[in-house]
């Protein structure tokens, strides 16, 4: 046990030495719902014929950044998601949550920056937002629905080749 301890405050100490100039840091500062919408086109038709028919949800997201003030590392993250049920070509209903967060990152490696960005921060966001789409669908009385959770260290790892792959294809043309 106190091997694991001790091992605990090494790999602490590697990460952040006190004597160092780079100080990393990642904080969570504030979590705000910056823009909510729920429209349900369908009512109050869906509730008078209930469908026996699944409808089908489709979600769709996206993350985005702003730096507020690079000096103090201050970045407000945008988590949006939007969360469309269809059933045949009908719109049911449409929810929409931008759920963002105030965070502080410092770091030296902007890679790091970025993928903490990317990454981290979103998954910090997601349960915000998944509660807030939940309650908009469910306040408008419709079944309880539950975002999925989402790999962001995939869809980084994907950016990160859509970006290469557009590098080169860019180098290719500029050889030509």
């Amino acid at each position: 046990m106190n091997d694991s301890n001790q091992n605990d405050q090494s790999a602490g100490s590697q990460t952040t030495p006190s004597n160092s100039t780079d100080s990393s840091r990642f904080e969570l500062l504030s979590i705000y719902t910056k823009d909510i919408s729920f429209e349900a086109p369908s009512l109050p038709q869906i509730l008078i014929n209930r469908p026996s028919e699944i409808p089908n949800n489709r979600v769709d997201f996206r993350v985005d950044h702003k730096v507020i003030n690079p000096e103090q590392g201050l970045t407000e993250i945008r988590f949006g998601v939007t969360v469309t049920c269809t059933l045949n070509d009908q719109t049911l209903y449409l929810a929409e949550v931008e759920q963002c967060g105030l965070f502080l990152i410092k770091h030296s490696d902007p890679n790091t920056i970025e993928k903490t960005r990317d990454v981290a921060c979103p998954n910090i966001l997601l349960p915000f937002a998944r509660e807030q789409i939940a309650g908009l669908i469910s306040k408008g009385n419709f079944p309880p629905f539950l975002i999925a959770p989402i790999n962001f260290e995939q869809t980084y790892e994907e950016k990160l080749k859509k970006q290469a792959q557009q590098s080169k294809e860019s180098d290719q043309d500029f050889q030509s």
